[in-house]
């Protein structure tokens, strides 16, 4: 059976090992594979992957969900105040000549969340203030003061417009966004907790560790999605170091939904951009996989961006074309869908891709064999 070990690294999410295990069942339970119950380990949570014949995956999903819950801005006023520093740092700090290699909807997701968050208040309130005036105008007797008519309109107006806000971000997924800006904001200025950088101290070993046990034939995988691959950059950066600069033929990093150049363009992270530095001079395989309709990443993208090497040699990038493997109903439903195009890199469409989730951690296929049979799919 082919073996492989899959360490998974989860973006700015607070919902935990739980939340992931049950999708990729999900997935799994429809293509005829068993994931088995999770389990503690050492910190992580781990579960099993097989179809019982021709392949078996140890996967282990690198917990840091209760720090991103110690960096998960409680509220919307927490979220606002946030907001002005986070926007702040990056106006002041964003290298815009790399920020226009980006695809637009890049650069407008940077930005859109922020938007909403003055825009729509404004534009609530004054509906709510236009419909609530005329309510008073013709509702209330005449003889009720002016002073009473402003002061009934205003404090309704500002109670009915927090409350409509609040919901609308949510249904706009702006909320997210913002709590996704605030953090690496922090992490740009290095302002996070000390407990990220153990943690990926921590990773590292156990990596090196399963690398270093792998028998032969078995593939070593680090898998990362969204804000996960700005991670990897200090983690791989720990992993060089640990081999010498050069990693074994059977590890190999696989990004999805790649965010590293945010930061790569930020012009305050100089101690991440000489991660990118010593990540450029490392010798080892990196599947990058972004698509064109998800925003909240940047693809196809160099993603050491600004730096003397911008795309290491080992790497190779790829539009996943859900489209050439979704039914078109369905297809234009999931592009229209922002958030959730953002977690379809985890998902399989209604045909299998060999670069689809479930092909790179659930099959019998290496990665190498994954990407030549994509290749020759799509010329």
């Amino acid at each position: 059976m082919f073996a492989r070990k899959v360490f998974y690294l989860a973006g700015f999410d607070p919902r935990g090992a739980r939340f992931y295990h049950q999708l990729l069942a999900e997935q799994a339970s429809a293509a005829g594979v068993t994931v088995s119950a999770r389990r503690r380990v050492e910190g992580d949570v781990a579960w099993d992957i097989t179809d019982g014949a021709s392949f078996t995956t140890a996967y282990r999903f690198l917990a840091w969900d209760d720090i991103v819950r110690a960096h998960w801005p409680k509220g919307p006023l927490a979220v606002a105040r946030g907001t002005l520093g986070a926007y702040r740092g990056f106006l002041a700090h964003l290298d815009r000549k790399l920020a226009m290699k980006w695809p637009w909807g890049s650069r407008f997701t940077l930005f859109y969340p922020g938007a909403t968050m003055v825009g729509v208040p404004l534009v609530v309130a004054l509906v709510v203030a236009g419909v609530l005036a005329l309510v008073v105008a013709f509702a209330l007797p005449v003889g009720v003061p002016a002073a009473w008519r402003v002061a009934g309109v205003a404090g309704l107006t500002l109670a009915i417009t927090a409350g409509v806000t609040v919901w609308l971000l949510h249904k706009m997924h702006s909320m997210w966004l913002l709590r996704f800006i605030i953090f690496n904001h922090l992490l740009a200025g290095r302002q996070t907790s000390s407990e990220l950088d153990a943690r990926l101290d921590t990773f590292a070993d156990t990596i090196a560790a399963a690398i270093r046990a792998a028998p032969p034939g078995e593939e070593v995988l680090l898998v990362t999605h969204s804000n996960g691959s700005i991670l990897a950059v200090p983690l791989m950066a720990r992993l060089l170091a640990r081999f010498g600069g050069t990693m074994p033929a059977h590890f190999a990093l696989v990004t999805l939904g790649c965010c590293i150049p945010l930061l790569a363009a930020h012009r305050g992270a100089g101690w991440f951009h000489l991660l990118l530095d010593e990540v450029g001079q490392g010798d080892f395989r990196w599947v990058d996989i972004g698509s064109p309709t998800d925003g909240a990443c940047a693809p196809l993208v160099a993603p050491l961006q600004g730096r003397a090497i911008e795309r290491p040699a080992g790497l190779r990038q790829f539009s996943p074309r859900w489209f050439r493997y979704a039914d078109p109903a369905t297809y234009k439903a999931r592009r229209a869908d922002k958030y959730n195009t953002h977690f379809d890199y985890l998902r399989r469409m209604e045909t299998p891709s060999p670069l689809d989730y479930l092909s790179l951690t659930c099959s019998a296929q290496s990665l190498d064999a994954c990407v030549a049979a994509f290749e020759a799919e799509n010329a």
